[in-house]
């Protein structure tokens, strides 16, 4: 017996015993490809490729909960950005040496191409049990790129970094140490400021694919996140300057 899951904006996401079924696109089989290094190289808390089937693709389902918008208080805990982080660097590391020969993305690749990118790394695609993190979902959006590009948006929604106040999470007077609380354990040389400055490219792009999906999917409120977006772009953009 199929259940849908809640969450996926983007796509429909049902539940069939220990797998998942999603849409499946011309990137899937790269993307199946993908995971299986990834799989290879030890990553063992992703989804495993089971197969496509028509027009879509069936994966092993992780275990553990994903949490849902409005997000609960214990997703803004510095612990989870310390193992976000840490993850993110062991998807990264594990990418290199991925075959690019043949590839096909649903996302388009950035420069410079330093790993392969999530692209939605943030805690709506977490998989956590009982407060930890235990693996990572929704890999069809990945694609080549630098790795600033991931750790600029994982904060943008871990942190947070937005215009407006998020219920329950640590406001923006705390977001430059959380910030450094994220590269630190990542591993990254990179700085606030880097960082910034890739969130407002990062949530640019965003927007755009919001509002090309809008029209895609047929899902109109897909336009009021591009709009949200949007808003937090220029936000940050403008925190830039003030501090420069």
């Amino acid at each position: 017996m199929t259940e849908r899951l809640p969450g996926g904006n983007m796509n429909a996401v049902e539940r069939d015993g220990g797998t998942v079924t999603r849409n499946a696109g011309p990137w899937t089989p790269t993307v199946h490809r993908y995971l299986r290094y990834l799989l290879r190289a030890g990553v063992d808390w992703i989804p495993q490729p089971l197969g496509i089937e028509g027009t879509r693709e069936r994966l092993s389902f992780v275990g553990g909960g994903v949490p849902l918008y409005p997000l609960p208080g214990w997703v803004w805990e510095e612990p989870v950005l310390v193992a976000g982080a840490r993850k993110l660097r062991r998807l990264h590391d594990a990418s290199i040496g991925f075959g690019l020969d043949g590839a096909v993305w649903q996302s388009p690749a950035k420069v410079p191409a330093e790993v392969i990118c999530h692209n939605d790394f943030a805690p709506h695609n977490l998989a956590f049990d009982d407060g930890m993190l235990v693996g990572a979902i929704d890999f069809d959006m990945c694609s080549p790129g630098p790795r600033l590009w991931d750790l600029a948006y994982f904060a943008t929604r871990a942190v947070p970094l937005t215009q407006e106040p998020t219920p329950g999470a640590p406001g923006m007077d705390r977001a430059r140490g959380r910030v450094q609380v994220i590269l630190d354990a990542y591993g990254s040389d990179a700085t606030w400021d880097d960082v910034l400055r890739v969130a407002v490219i990062r949530l640019w792009d965003l927007a755009d694919l919001s509002r090309v999906k809008a029209v895609e999917l047929g899902k109109p409120e897909l336009n009021d996140d591009a709009g949200m977006y949007g808003r937090d772009a220029k936000f940050l953009a403008r925190l830039r300057l003030e501090e420069g």
